[in-house]
């Protein structure tokens, strides 16, 4: 990446390496170079630190005492505490925000989720993978609901990470796509129950996805070791 020369220099420095953390750039439990980072981004050591730092506090990685920091790596129980919680917010945004569709908002639901198949169509998966988040982002505004938004912004990008190990299976981008077809037709019905429980089924199938890559990651340790 060319010299950065636009401001603010800690949050493009933060953006930057969020981008290579949920694109799997830099994967699971890799250590973070910041010598190399530092000198690829064409900043200090300073800034980058202080990023690397909020993006400690934001659980996306984790520090280990005389080792540097490391992209957060989850245990099953992570995951589950994680997605439980997913589950019941996300079905909560479902219920509030059905409650105050409009049709311009089903249009721009739909809008989204086109762009999602089209873009699993296109064999896209870091576009699919950004218009599956933009779709979760917009039922959580269109639940008009703060503490809502706000905590669910605060799992955002453990939940990114999560999705970058889910959709390296191609059978849950598929089940996805068709997934959200019925998540359509329940908006447009404004069907809250429908839509609610369609979500905490999309939502379950993501944890499943992610169990399993972990499992089968284990598994491949263990032969190796």
């Amino acid at each position: 990446m060319s010299r950065m020369v636009h401001a603010p220099l800690k949050q493009r420095i933060y953006d930057e390496l969020v981008r290579m953390i949920v694109s799997g750039e830099v994967g699971l439990g890799d250590q973070l170079d910041e010598l190399s980072i530092a000198e690829r981004l064409g900043v200090s050591r300073t800034p980058l630190r202080e990023a690397i730092g909020q993006l400690v506090r934001d659980g996306l990685l984790e520090y280990r005492p005389y080792k540097g920091c490391f992209v957060r790596s989850f245990t099953p129980k992570d995951i589950d505490d994680l997605y439980a919680v997913r589950k019941a917010m996300e079905s909560l945004g479902v219920r509030l925000a059905v409650a105050r569709l409009n049709d311009h908002d089903v249009a721009a639901i739909k809008a989204v989720l086109d762009a999602t198949v089209a873009a699993l169509e296109a064999g896209d998966l870091e576009a699919y993978a950004t218009h599956d988040r933009r779709f979760h982002d917009l039922v959580a505004r269109l639940a008009d609901n703060r503490t809502l938004v706000e905590t669910l912004d605060r799992l955002s990008l453990q939940i990114q990470l999560c999705r970058v190990v889910a959709n390296q299976a191609p059978d849950v981008v598929e089940r996805t796509a068709r997934e959200r077809q019925a998540l359509l037709e329940a908006f447009t019905a404004r069907d809250a129950n429908r839509a609610a429980a369609l979500m905490e089924e999309h939502i379950e199938g993501v944890r499943r996805a992610v169990m399993a890559k972990l499992r089968l990651a284990d598994s491949n340790d263990e032969a190796a070791a």
